[in-house]
């Protein structure tokens, strides 16, 4: 793989310490300006670099995969930057903002890793210094790898394994080898960096398998043959790579992380394209570029059909990469400065630059050496200088974004450390540096480290009372202190009438990163819950059923001047298939309404649950769930209530046919007594 470099010694030296040279000046300035607009720090720009940073702490302190104290998760996405980043915290103990900083330092050496192995595969691939030279530039011009550099992420180890794997992938072609124990060994490393490279493996033994034989028509027992000497680098990718599935598999009972089960859209959402498949690079690089590289492409399919090139897969790359992330996700293009479908940048440069090489090609054959040379000049010259120019924004953002976190994210850690006990829970949605600052058991309503809660949501929808009932009941179950939140993304949760009680807001304005502008903390009011986790013993117990799936478990009275409180407690023992009304009447012994002075009567239909801007449909009801429904009924005169042979009937009905539910011995409703007996026991005076 290096030999061309070896023999190019003088060659080797300038391209790559150029390229070098210029990485290191472009990211320390970033990082001197950051630290001059921050007191002094660097800090994280991202909570999910927290989140990694509170895994490799677990496991330098002889953890395991740790979130919450005592309990084993699945909820590291890659493996692999966890335990790099394990090593020095095992060496050095630090604390926690040193935790941080060497995770920021560590993606700064990875990011100069991407530089070099980009810059080498491109010569390597193409024969041409320049060409390796004009892609390792075009990264480090673009300002948006200059902010991976330094968000404490795996984002540039990941892509620099992938640059590596194509490479080892393609050298074994050319050495006659279908997949070699170094290919092997890449590719898994690749793998526990980020699962997409699970896509990358297949790929990889796509092209050498079937792609590449069908191509040179090799025998079928030549491939055979390859295959069995190949079983060094299949060993190699088995061992490494599978053990992550194993032990998730083992731990939470998926062979993937937590966050492929949180965040995965598969099947539920599609992709705007062509728009967001182009949208990376025609805002960092420009129309000129993506028609360059759109030009590399199809030369290098060609290319591949005349047999002039050992493997197509590093060209098609990008491509594929992207759309399986769009697929998995479609607005992840947009999410953290694309870092998502980032990896697919160096790629792409080199296809650019591969289109320019084209180009040139074809102007040579027409016109004199020089004007081919000045017109390829010319073409890098403007890339690159639009790379640079669309690009300076986001490394100058990285400042802002370090202070943005810091006053929300970092502010609010040391806020619940100080507000609760160390054996509280609390309810997040961003559980990255609050909960390593804090130190406190969390439950993560995203599911990226508790999974319970993505159990809890089941398949219901972002955004809908479905998704946040299903939270709330996880909530109610672990008797959480505070929940810290974005509102805007539980609208039903926040909005639930007296559930919960504002305590802090931590605010930041202007552009962030940070999902939500806003992050409010609340302290939950159990009596005001959707749902309740036992009936009181004060209540009266009934356990009489309506239809096939609803139980009225207990009911209890109580009297305020002139208002009598019903207080039902439904039990669903399976979620009704109707929107169902609750209807509570005080009628006399013949069944028929009483009615006030004024002839109204006394009664109170509603949904359940339904005060001001919230109500409790049955059609959310679950098996399992307690639902305290609570009516009131205002009479003008309390001696009513001690009038002989009256009592409440109470049942459910479809609104707007008014269609009672039917009870088991073909009643539509339940009387509950109201004499002298049952008053004096129920209700309070």
């Amino acid at each position: 793989m290096f030999k061309l470099f070896w023999q190019q010694p003088r060659h080797s030296v300038v391209v790559f310490g150029s390229v070098l040279c210029l990485a290191c000046i472009y990211i320390f300035t970033v990082m001197q300006f950051t630290r001059a607009q921050n007191d002094g720090r660097i800090g994280a720009m991202l909570d999910d670099t927290w989140i990694h940073v509170r895994f490799a702490y677990a496991i330098s302190q002889g953890k395991g995969l740790m979130y919450n104290e005592g309990v084993l998760t699945s909820g590291a996405t890659s493996p692999l930057w966890v335990l790099l980043l394990a090593i020095p915290y095992a060496v050095l103990n630090p604390d926690v903002m040193q935790q941080v900083d060497i995770a920021i330092y560590t993606s700064v050496l990875t990011y100069l890793l991407l530089v070099v192995s980009a810059t080498g595969f491109s010569w390597w691939v193409s024969k041409r210094a320049w060409i390796g030279f004009s892609v390792g530039m075009l990264t480090v011009l673009t300002g948006r790898w200059i902010w991976m550099g330094l968000s404490g992420m795996e984002t540039t180890l990941f892509t620099a394994l992938c640059v590596i794997s194509i490479w080892s992938h393609m050298a074994d072609q050319y050495e006659k080898r279908i997949f070699s124990g170094r290919t092997g060994i890449l590719l898994a490393l690749a793998t526990l960096a980020r699962p997409e490279a699970y896509l990358l493996a297949f790929l990889t033994g796509l092209d050498a398998v079937v792609i590449l034989p069908l191509r040179d028509q090799r025998s079928i027992k030549s491939i055979i043959n390859a295959l069995r000497r190949s079983w060094r680098g299949i060993i190699s990718y088995v061992l490494l790579a599978g053990t992550y599935p194993i032990v998730t598999l083992i731990i939470d009972g998926y062979p993937l992380p937590n966050t492929f089960r949180a965040k995965s859209q598969l099947g539920r959402e599609y992709p705007d394209l062509p728009r967001s498949l182009l949208w990376m690079n025609h805002v960092d690089n420009g129309k000129i570029y993506l028609i360059l590289a759109a030009i590399g492409l199809l030369f290098m399919i060609w290319n591949f059909r005349r047999k002039n090139s050992p493997s197509i897969l590093w060209a098609v790359w990008p491509v594929i990469f992207v759309l399986a992330v769009l697929y998995m996700g479609a607005e992840r293009y947009v999410i953290n400065y694309s870092r998502y479908v980032i990896p697919s940048a160096p790629f792409t440069a080199l296809l650019a630059v591969t289109g320019i090489d084209v180009i040139r090609q074809q102007l040579k054959q027409r016109f004199s050496f020089a004007y081919a040379h000045a017109s390829t000049i010319a073409l890098l010259a403007i890339i690159g200088t639009m790379t640079f120019a669309r690009g300076i924004d986001d490394g100058a953002a990285v400042a802002n974004d370090v202070k943005q976190l810091y006053k929300m994210h970092v502010t609010a850690g040391y806020w619940f450390k100080e507000h609760t006990n160390p054996d509280d829970v609390i309810a997040l949605n961003d559980v990255g540096a609050i909960v390593h600052i804090s130190n406190r058991r969390v439950l993560d309503l995203e599911g990226l480290v508790t999974p319970e809660t993505i159990d809890a949501v089941g398949d219901a929808p972002n955004l809908t009372c479905e998704h946040d009932l299903g939270l709330a009941r996880e909530i109610l179950r672990q008797q959480v202190k505070f929940i810290g939140v974005f509102p805007w993304w539980y609208p039903c949760l926040v909005g639930w009438t007296g559930a919960l009680q504002p305590e802090a807001v931590f605010t930041i304005t202007g552009p962030t990163v940070i999902a939500g502008g806003e992050l409010v903390v609340y302290y939950p009011i159990w009596e005001n819950w959707p749902m309740q986790l036992q009936i009181p013993s004060s209540a009266t117990q009934l356990n009489e059923t309506f239809g096939d799936h609803i139980v009225l478990g207990a009911y209890e009275l109580k009297q305020n001047e002139n208002n009598l409180i019903i207080q039902l407690w439904w039990q669903p023992t399976d979620t009704p298939q109707r929107d169902y009304h609750v209807f509570v009447h005080m009628v006399d012994e013949n069944g028929q309404l009483l009615k006030r002075l004024d002839g109204s009567t006394l009664q109170h239909d509603s949904k359940p649950q339904q005060r001001e801007n919230s109500a409790f449909s049955t059609l959310w009801w679950r098996k399992g769930d307690i639902i305290l429904d609570e009516h009131i009924i205002t009479f003008d005169d309390v001696s009513i209530l001690s009038q002989p042979d009256i009592s409440l009937s109470v049942g459910l009905y479809t609104f707007p046919d008014f269609r009672r539910l039917v009870r088991p011995d073909g009643t539509d409703n339940l009387k509950l007594p109201l004499n002298s007996r049952t008053i004096a026991t129920n209700v309070a005076q």
